[in-house]
């Protein structure tokens, strides 16, 4: 029986970044009560990312990587309202200087993207 599997995602590539970051902390804390809280959060972060990799949940595991990714994201677009009609109108980012016609009302107004 071939399971589809997620795989390593960018979401595991994080936490396992945030696990070696907590493990080297841990190992730079003298306290032995107070190296266990990094150490316990650098175990459940590597936990999530087998119980990730060996998920067959594919389109789940999927969606959560496409919106922890789009979080990073730039977004393109500026978005305006309308001095008429308040209709928020999105227009792409470096244009300039630029004239914007409200699809709501017809409005035209000029602003800086």
């Amino acid at each position: 029986m071939d399971s589809q599997r997620n795989g390593f995602d960018s979401i595991c590539f994080a936490l396992s970044i945030v696990t070696i970051v907590l493990l080297v902390l841990a190992s730079v804390i003298e306290d032995e009560l107070l190296r266990m809280i990094p150490v316990a959060i650098a175990g459940g972060a590597l936990i999530y990312a087998i119980s990730r990799i060996l998920s067959t949940n594919v389109a789940k595991r999927r969606y959560e990587a496409d919106r922890f990714s789009s979080f990073f994201r730039k977004d393109p677009y500026r978005r305006f309202k309308c001095p008429k009609c308040r209709t928020i109108c999105r227009v792409p980012k470096g244009k300039g200087k630029i004239r914007i016609k409200c699809p709501n009302c017809g409005e035209q107004f000029v602003k800086r993207t």
